[in-house]
């Protein structure tokens, strides 16, 4: 596959509270190089509507019907409709309800509170349940807007399905990202609930969205602790409201 530069170029920023926490660049994180490190985030940003590496488990659900619907179909679902609600909606004029549309779209796929428990790792457990519930929204915030800002770039063809993985519960989904010439894959993890599916992970070169935020936050945790994280989340929505 080749390396998509220009694309992945464009959504750099994500992954910018560690180096404003610690003074360091992004491509100080261990194992982590410029290019997985933008892939990352673009990916789960294209396809922002789907936000596992994880030893831990995955939410158990209730049993559900083999004729319900498959998780490549949800995916390919969910990114039919963003483009187009992307195409429809263009324009600096239509931004608002372009969002608000798509983040009708990205709240039943993702499950916000798993990937934010996710991403805390063994933090999740030291902080009181007041704190958990502070961070399980503000982390939810900033995942979706940050998608929101990102995904209005989908085209139609940009994103295709390229197989599934099934493990009941579980399931990953594996597509292939084109934009000017290059491709590269993005795999999507979900667990199964209530009769769809649920996001909990984005891969890509075995590197997961939710494992790099929470090397990203223990870091930032290590040095200003739980509360010092907290208010870098609720700084960075501040500004991507004031932006929006």
């Amino acid at each position: 596959m080749k390396r998509a530069g220009a694309f992945l170029e464009r959504f750099r920023g994500i992954f910018t509270i560690e180096a404003r926490a610690t003074g360091h660049s992004s491509a100080t994180v261990p194992g982590m190089t410029s290019y997985v490190r933008y892939a990352v985030g673009c990916t789960a940003i294209v396809v922002g509507t789907l936000s596992a590496i994880f030893v831990d488990s995955v939410p158990v659900a209730a049993e559900v019907p083999t004729t319900a619907i498959s998780a490549v179909s949800e995916v390919q679902r969910t990114i039919d409709d963003v483009v187009s609600i992307a195409q429809q909606y263009q324009g600096k004029d239509q931004t608002k309800i372009r969002r608000e549309k798509l983040r009708e779209v990205i709240n039943p796929r993702f499950d916000f509170d798993e990937m934010a428990k996710r991403s805390l790792g063994a933090n999740w457990t030291q902080i009181n349940p007041q704190q958990q519930d502070q961070f399980r929204e503000v982390f939810s915030e900033l995942l979706a807007r940050t998608y929101l800002s990102k995904i209005e770039t989908v085209k139609p063809g940009m994103v295709k399905m390229d197989g599934e993985k099934l493990d009941l519960p579980r399931s990953m989904v594996r597509t292939l990202v084109t934009s000017k010439g290059d491709v590269f894959p993005i795999e999507y993890r979900l667990y199964k609930q209530d009769g769809g599916w649920k996001v909990y992970d984005v891969v890509i070169e075995n590197i997961g969205l939710v494992a790099n935020y929470r090397n990203e936050f223990a870091g930032i945790i290590r040095k200003d602790g739980f509360e010092g994280l907290l208010q870098r989340l609720k700084d960075k929505n501040a500004a991507a409201s004031k932006e929006s």
